[in-house]
């Protein structure tokens, strides 16, 4: 049981810094194109709110074991492994790819997978799975790539109307700090919403081990190390997911980058603060641009490869469940040994 606690709570941490390096692009790509900041002024602001959106979310957020029960036993720590494996592979595999996607859908995905797997084996499936993956996956993947979009087009109608009669240098430099704070917001939101996930998940984990008790809400040493693992991520810049969204989904400009961060930093703090269910800062942002790109008077998106990111958000469901389930078949033989 140690040596497979120790193994999960590896691979949680390395989902962990992969979503910081993967996601850190939501934002600073618009940030760093625009030049509201330097890429390493971006990176940093980025990290540090990052880091305390971890901190800040915990406190925020509900107890943490209530999101995810396993019952006790090596078999069911495996499945949560390799539903946190599953993640973690997705998340490098689009990374390589260049694009966007969400970690949260990728991790309850592959527990979902891993779960459904249990019963095939005849184990006990994980409580509350089933019912967050309508929850976590399937209704923010349909629901708020269409609210960020639709959002992000009027914000810009609306300031194009209220902005009509101004000085041109005076709205390059209004939107460029007001974008630049909202990055530090984004950030802000993202550490929220990935902070309490990987919290969840090595919470639960330590609970199904025995090592901590399941009313006792996380543990420090868990929050900490998620801040600062996350905040490490963060750091290395995610520079081939920014490349995508700063300079090659779409034409921004200053207004439209800080409508996009804005509109997703309202987006993120609402599901978190107002609605308790996890958002991809990923598709908002994204979604948010593309919202953006289509109130121009000009062709500004760039449609195969805003297509390819669609489709990337769709496969990631199914692509994580088969993954999920694959892994839990692969281990039952493994893990079987100690039981």
């Amino acid at each position: 049981m140690s040596l497979l606690l120790v193994i999960t709570l590896v691979v949680s941490g390395a989902l962990v810094f992969i979503a910081g390096f993967h996601d850190v692009s939501n934002s600073i790509a618009t940030a760093v194109r625009t030049h509201a900041l330097s890429p390493s002024i971006a990176v940093l602001v980025a990290a540090v709110f990052n880091a305390f959106g971890c901190v800040a979310g915990t406190a925020l957020g509900s107890t943490v074991a209530d999101w995810l029960i396993l019952p006790d036993g090596p078999f069911n720590l495996g499945v949560l492994l390799c539903g946190v494996l599953a993640a973690c592979c997705w998340g490098l595999l689009t990374y390589w790819w260049s694009l966007p996607s969400s970690t949260t859908h990728a991790l309850v995905s592959g527990l979902v997978g891993a779960s459904v797997a249990t019963v095939l084996l005849g184990h006990e499936a994980l409580d509350g799975v089933d019912g967050q993956f309508w929850l976590a996956v399937a209704l923010p993947l349909l629901a708020t790539p269409v609210v960020a979009f639709v959002l992000s087009f009027a914000a810009v109608a609306l300031f194009g109307y209220l902005d009509r009669n101004a000085e041109v240098h005076f709205l390059s430099a209004r939107n460029r700090a007001a974008l630049a704070v909202g990055s530090a917001v984004v950030a802000l939101g993202h550490g929220m919403q990935t902070g309490l996930r990987s919290i969840t998940v090595m919470t639960a984990a330590l609970i199904t081990a025995g090592v901590a008790d399941r009313d006792g809400g996380p543990v420090g040493a868990v929050v900490a190390a998620v801040a600062l693992i996350g905040a490490a991520g963060c750091l290395t810049g995610g520079w081939r997911i920014t490349h995508t969204l700063g300079y090659r989904l779409v034409r921004i400009d200053p207004l439209r980058a800080m409508v996009t961060q804005w509109i997703s930093a309202a987006l993120m703090f609402g599901g978190t603060t107002v609605l308790d269910v996890p958002v991809s800062s990923s598709q908002t942002v994204a979604a948010g641009l593309l919202g953006t790109a289509a109130n121009h008077r000009f062709v500004a998106i760039n449609r195969p490869l805003a297509t390819r990111i669609v489709g990337i958000w769709v496969l990631t469901v199914p692509a994580c469940l088969l993954l999920g389930g694959v892994l839990c078949l692969a281990i039952d033989p493994l893990v079987g040994l100690a039981r």
